[in-house]
């Protein structure tokens, strides 16, 4: 029954969300034509590793204009490691957001309070936040109170192949061709 129980948590609290990330970024790369639409998720998992090179400069070709999204994608990597590091990133920045804003006793106060020191802890937090986004496995095993952590893995990585096949879908369905 515990192991039914473990399965159930990580399917709400990593699989829905990895899942609706994964479909989100996905979707929004094949819209803006940084993806090729294929229906080939080993070719479009090489695609989104190869998106960490786009934005940098050989002799062979030129630079590739890159979305600020995107950029931030890239930095992680791209793929799972990517799509679920740059999620880190997220959970981690709007959570220290909002306990920063509430530490100084709401919004308003906290823009009154605002300051050169504040605004450098802020740019510090966030090298740190990038750190730990970048070293995620560590982050979650630490936040997940559970002596199961590979289904929790596994369940993200679940996440992540069924945002995939999701995003897939919808840009077929859109295209109304075969891919």
């Amino acid at each position: 029954m515990g192991f039914l129980i473990e399965v159930f948590w990580a399917l709400l609290m990593v699989t829905v969300p990895i899942t609706a990330f994964t479909l989100m970024l996905v979707s929004w790369s094949f819209r803006k034509g940084f993806f090729q639409e294929t229906l080939d998720t080993k070719a479009l998992e090489r695609e989104m590793k190869a998106m960490s090179r786009k934005g940098k400069k050989n002799k062979t070709e030129e630079s590739t204009v890159q979305h600020p999204l995107q950029k931030k994608w890239a930095k992680f990597g791209g793929g799972f490691y990517g799509i679920v590091a740059f999620f880190t990133y997220i959970v981690i920045e709007v959570t220290d957001v909002i306990t920063m804003i509430v530490n100084f006793g709401g919004f308003f106060d906290f823009l009154r309070q605002l300051d050169f020191n504040v605004i450098i802890n802020l740019l510090v937090e966030a090298v740190t936040n990038f750190i730990t986004a970048m070293i995620w496995p560590m982050y979650w095993m630490k936040r997940i109170d559970t002596n199961e952590v590979w289904i929790w893995f596994g369940m993200a990585y679940a996440g992540y192949w069924l945002g995939l096949k999701l995003a897939q879908a919808l840009i077929q369905r859109r295209s109304g061709v075969e891919i």
